[in-house]
C-alpha cells in the first residue's frame, strides 16, 4: 500500500521463458539384412524427425551421453540405427540412459534374412552362397540371439518399445509408418509410402542398404518366397529353438 492508502502500480513482470522440452531418443533395433534403412529413411519424412547417417548410440552410456545424443539433430525427435553385428550376440543391444528413450525391434522373418545375409556375407564368394556353411550360426546364435533379445525387450517394457515386423511394413506401409509416427509422438498424423533421399549423407554399404530397390524412393511389395535353398530351409526348420521364436514374433508355420 502506497501513504495515500491506495495500491502502488506494479509494472507487470516479465513471463518466465518457456523451458524447451526434452527430446525424445529412438532408437531402431534390428540384426543386419532387416530393413532398417528403409524404416529410418520413411520416418525421416516427418518434419520432427530427424535425419542423421547410421550412429551407433551404444557408445552414449557414458556421463554426458545424453546431451551429446541431442545435439546430433535439431529436431525434437532423433531416430538413430545400428544394427546388431555378428560378434555383438549377447551384448547387443546396449542402450543410452536417456530419459525420454523409446525402442524399435524391427525383425525380419528366418528364412529372408538369412538369404540376404548370405548373400552380404559371401558377395565376394557367390559360390558359397548355397553352399550351407554358417546356416545354424546365421539362424541359431545370430538372428535367434539378437530378435530374442528384442522380443524380450518388448515384453519388459511395452509401453516405450515397440514390435515391428518388416513384412508388415511391405505390406501396409502407410498403416505401420502411422502407428510409428504415434508412438513416437510425431506431429506426423498421416501414414507414408513414400520418401526421399538423405540431405546430409549417401546410402552406402556397410552402413546402410545402398542397394537398387531402397533407391526407388517407395516401398516395394514383398516378393513371393519359394524356399528354393533348401539347405536354408532345413536349418531353420530343423531348429526348435528357431521355429518357437518365429511363433512368438508371430510368424506363421513353415510349409
Amino acid at each position: 500500500m502506497s501513504e495515500t492508502g491506495t495500491e502502488s502500480a506494479m509494472p507487470p513482470s516479465d513471463p518466465e521463458p518457456e523451458k524447451s522440452e526434452q527430446k525424445t531418443v529412438a532408437v531402431l533395433l534390428s540384426t543386419m539384412r532387416s530393413g532398417s534403412t528403409l524404416l529410418k529413411a520413411l520416418l525421416a519424412q516427418a518434419p520432427d524427425v530427424s535425419d542423421v547417417p547410421e550412429t551407433d548410440f551404444q557408445k552414449y552410456g557414458h556421463d554426458g551421453g545424453n546431451a551429446e545424443l541431442e545435439a546430433l539433430s535439431a529436431e525434437p525427435i532423433l531416430v538413430l540405427k545400428r544394427p546388431g553385428w555378428f560378434n555383438e550376440i549377447g551384448r547387443y543391444p546396449r542402450l543410452p540412459a536417456h530419459p525420454r528413450l523409446k525402442r524399435i525391434a524391427l525383425v525380419r522373418d528366418a528364412y529372408a534374412f538369412g538369404l540376404s545375409a548370405r548373400k552380404m556375407t559371401f558377395r565376394h564368394l557367390p559360390f558359397l552362397q548355397r553352399s550351407g556353411i554358417g546356416n545354424r550360426f546365421l539362424i541359431e546364435r545370430y538372428w535367434g540371439g539378437v530378435n530374442r533379445r528384442l522380443l524380450e525387450l518388448t515384453q519388459e517394457d511395452p509401453e516405450t518399445t515397440l514390435l515391428v515386423r518388416y513384412e508388415d511394413v511391405l505390406v501396409d506401409p502407410i498403416g505401420q509408418t502411422k502407428a510409428l509416427f504415434e508412438f513416437l509422438g510425431s506431429s506426423q498424423t498421416e501414414g507414408i509410402e513414400t520418401y526421399e533421399r538423405p540431405k546430409s549423407y549417401s546410402w552406402q554399404w556397410g552402413k546402410d542398404d545402398g542397394g537398387a530397390v531402397i533407391k526407388s524412393l517407395r516401398v516395394q511389395p514383398p516378393r513371393p518366397i519359394d524356399y528354393a535353398d533348401r539347405k536354408l530351409f532345413a536349418a531353420i526348420k530343423n531348429s526348435p529353438q528357431a521355429l518357437k521364436l518365429r511363433r512368438d514374433l508371430g510368424y506363421p508355420d513353415l510349409p
